[in-house]
């Protein structure tokens, strides 16, 4: 067995406040998954992305507006989302609490290309890459 703490794992930062933490699954002992533990405040969210590879969304608690390949859907805790490889997206928490998630990465290593459109996300710090710059 494997324990890992949460504190310990690179971040993804909105204005300089913590909104997920990353476990990346290649770093710990051959996992073969990965997975992004959000909590997330109102009115916040990704800037859109694209993975080479499918995630699962399991929204524990919250209101999550979820667009995928140009499909939006406001979901809560009694759903469980899946956007399929290569397609563009990003999430916004619309609830009046913080959201929490679970994002299931279904690779060993996080993989993260950002693409155009979808909102600007000023202070929005994505910092899993070595030398993680503010974008």
């Amino acid at each position: 067995m494997q324990v890992v703490s949460t504190a310990d794992l690179p971040s993804v930062r909105m204005n300089g406040e913590i909104m997920a933490r990353i476990f990346d699954g290649s770093k710990h002992d051959g996992v073969t998954v990965s997975a992004f533990i959000v909590d997330l405040p109102p009115g916040d969210g990704p800037k859109r992305h694209v993975h080479p590879y499918e995630e699962v969304f399991v929204i524990v608690h919250g209101r999550i507006e979820l667009e995928a390949g140009g499909e939006v859907r406001t979901t809560d805790q009694n759903e469980i989302c899946v956007v399929e490889a290569g397609v563009p997206h990003t999430f916004t928490n619309v609830g009046t609490d913080n959201a929490v998630m679970v994002n299931i990465h279904a690779n060993p290593s996080v993989i993260t290309d950002f693409v155009a459109g979808g909102p600007e996300r000023i202070g929005y710090e994505f910092n899993h890459a070595e030398g993680a710059a503010t974008t």
